[in-house]
C-alpha cells in the first residue's frame, strides 16, 4: 500500500473513467514480469489528493512513448499477465 508518511515528492497520475471523470491515482510500486514493467495505481479519494482507498487499484503496463516518456497502459482482466501480476503483488504483501 501505499506510505502516506512519506516525504519525497508524490506524483499523481489523471485517468478519465467511462463517464468522463477525472480519476487520481498514485503509483504503489513497479512489478517486472518478462521483461516489462508494470505499475500497480492506488486511487485517491479526492481532488485535493488526500488518503488513498486502496480498495480501488489499477494494474498498467508502462511503455515508452515516440517522445521518450512513460505512458502507463490499463490492463483488464482479460489480459494474459493480469493473474501472474496480482499474485505477484499480492505475495510482496505477504513478505511485509
Amino acid at each position: 500500500m501505499v506510505d502516506q508518511n512519506y516525504e519525497g515528492e508524490v506524483f499523481y497520475l489523471e485517468f478519465e473513467d467511462e463517464d468522463g471523470n477525472k480519476q487520481f491515482f498514485t503509483e504503489d510500486v513497479i512489478l517486472e514480469h518478462e521483461g516489462q514493467e508494470y505499475a500497480v495505481l492506488v486511487h485517491v479519494q479526492d481532488e485535493e489528493h488526500e488518503g488513498q482507498d486502496d480498495t480501488y487499484m489499477i494494474l498498467a503496463r508502462i511503455e515508452i512513448n515516440e517522445e521518450g516518456v512513460e505512458e502507463y497502459v490499463p490492463l483488464d482482466e482479460e489480459d494474459e499477465h493480469f493473474e501472474t501480476l496480482v499474485n505477484l503483488y499480492e505475495s510482496l504483501d505477504e513478505e511485509e
